[in-house]
């Protein structure tokens, strides 16, 4: 199993409070009373993937599953699934930074699963922003006259020098192995701030993922979070409880339901290698709403 800052899950890092909401193992106190629980051993792909509340929340919804084959002629069974999160600051707080993990487990212990495809793999940019500089360098120069008496004259020299620099809203995204042993089972993505402006990361981020497997048994996914806040937002909780949360498990097998279905699931796409997966992604910094004020007779 993957341990993800289970040991440490307050830090600092450049004056900034780093808080790990990390996967915790079932049984410990930590989070007590705040989990997210499969509510039968049973229940599949459940929809409220992750929640987190207090001074900042933050909920993941499984919002789409399809089932089925990587390609016609594969030996290879792929699922595909789509992931909202959301990002609520309350008030002045503000998140300068969140890391997204999801970590995938086949339910038997030599079963072979890999992450295929991720949205947003690679470095993307998102509203940038530029602005002029100065910048001035000095030192003291000094210059020694001998005949019959010493003389020193120090000047002090500057130099400015101007230049435009840009920033921007950073989303990075990857596949990562799990102890530097393939293949791929973990998929990241990482939102940053833009650094010259301050006002936080976006407030919805869409991702899509598809693994594939060489069966068509259950299998898990187990969810981390990890994020950076102002110093204001980590002075107060900054979630009410660090809490633990069960694996979402995902059963390919059409026939077993489970409990509580969830009602995006679908099954028997036989080509979903070929699907791309930007088709499903999406990144939000904040939604306006037009004409907002309005008058009642």
């Amino acid at each position: 199993m993957l341990d993800l800052d289970r040991d440490s899950p307050v830090g600092h890092q450049g004056g900034i409070e780093t808080v790990s909401v990390g996967m915790f193992e079932a049984g410990g106190d930590a989070g007590g009373g705040f989990h997210v629980f499969n509510l039968a051993p049973d229940q599949y792909h459940r929809a409220e993937a992750l929640q987190r509340t207090g001074a900042i929340d933050i909920t993941c919804s499984l919002e789409k599953v399809v089932h089925g084959a990587m390609s016609a002629d594969s030996d290879r069974y792929a699922t595909l699934m789509v992931m909202q999160w959301l990002f609520q600051p309350k008030g002045s707080r503000r998140i300068s930074e969140a890391t997204i993990e999801l970590l995938f487990e086949a339910a038997s212990g030599g079963g072979d699963i890999e992450v295929e495809k991720i949205s947003f793999l690679d470095t993307y940019s998102l509203m940038p922003t530029t602005q002029e500089e100065s910048v001035t360098k000095g030192g003291d120069a000094t210059v020694g006259a001998e005949q019959f008496a010493k003389l020193d004259v120090t000047a002090k020299w500057e130099k400015t020098v101007k230049q435009t620099t840009s920033h921007a809203i950073n989303l990075i995204g990857g596949k990562r192995l799990v102890n530097n042993r393939p293949p791929n089972r973990i998929a990241t993505w990482t939102l940053s701030e833009n650094q010259s402006q301050h006002t936080g990361i976006p407030a919805s981020l869409k991702v899509a993922v598809l693994v594939s497997r060489d069966d068509r048994e259950k299998f898990f996914c187990r969810l981390a979070v990890t994020c950076k806040t102002d110093w204001a937002t980590a002075a107060q909780s900054l979630f009410k409880k660090i809490p633990k949360d069960d694996d979402i498990i995902f059963q390919p097998n059409p026939n077993d339901k489970g409990t509580r279905p969830n009602k995006n699931v679908t099954y028997g796409d036989e080509e979903l290698g070929s699907i791309d997966l930007n088709e499903f992604c999406d990144v939000t910094y904040r939604t306006v709403i037009k004409d907002g004020q309005k008058t009642y007779k």
